[in-house]
């Protein structure tokens, strides 16, 4: 999940179905760029960046 916190983020791949569906729900709040998941990846936002480690946890859980 570390690779969440790099530039070009993580494959939505690499998450749970669960995490997935709460990676769409990052986007809908502004924590994940809505063009990288479109395109099948999480990166985040800058407000995403300031709250990654909540992020983190939204998508494992």
């Amino acid at each position: 999940m570390l690779g969440l916190r790099l530039k070009e983020g993580l494959p939505l791949a690499a998450l749970s179905v669960t995490g997935r569906t709460r990676a769409r729900d990052c986007v809908t709040r502004g924590l994940l760029e809505p063009g990288a998941h479109d395109a099948g990846r999480a990166v985040l936002t800058d407000r995403g960046r300031l709250l990654a480690d909540a992020v983190i946890r939204d998508l494992t859980d």
